[in-house]
């Protein structure tokens, strides 16, 4: 009789485990943050090439896809759970269907504000239009 309490109990252990809903992975304050870091690099490194090779870079942004790419140089994903809002200039071109970021060989730039959210959190990624300047500062 205890033996068939037990055996019975470790089934229903079994089928909670089984059936307990899995909790989501979360991006937390340190991912997101990597993310932003990571991704001002690529908005630098634009300004950078423009700079030194003194022409008209372009770093598209697809939020659509969570893609940025640098002057036709390889895309890089932004991680998943990171949602992306991108907000520039009119003054900025339309590459892919969307507003890419130029920089100017002076390292001016068309400006533009991404907002990197997860989790309750958000980063903003400012680039100034008179200096072509990243900002990161948290909302």
């Amino acid at each position: 009789m205890l033996l068939d309490v037990v055996a019975a109990l470790a089934i229903f252990a079994l089928a909670a485990f089984v059936l307990m809903p899995r909790p989501r992975y979360t991006v937390g304050a340190a991912e997101l943050s990597g993310e932003a870091v990571r991704i001002s690099g690529e908005f630098r490194k634009g300004r950078a090439k423009a700079l030194t090779t003194g022409s008209v870079v372009d770093v598209a942004v697809d939020p659509g896809n969570n893609r940025i790419q640098v002057d036709g140089a390889n895309a890089i994903s932004i991680r998943d759970g990171v949602a992306l809002n991108w907000v520039t200039s009119d003054r900025c071109p339309i590459r892919g269907g969307t507003r890419a970021l130029r920089f100017l060989a002076d390292g001016r730039s068309c400006g533009g504000v991404m907002t990197l959210s997860a989790s309750g959190r958000a980063i903003d990624l400012r680039v100034d239009w008179l200096t072509g300047r990243v900002e990161m500062s948290p909302k």
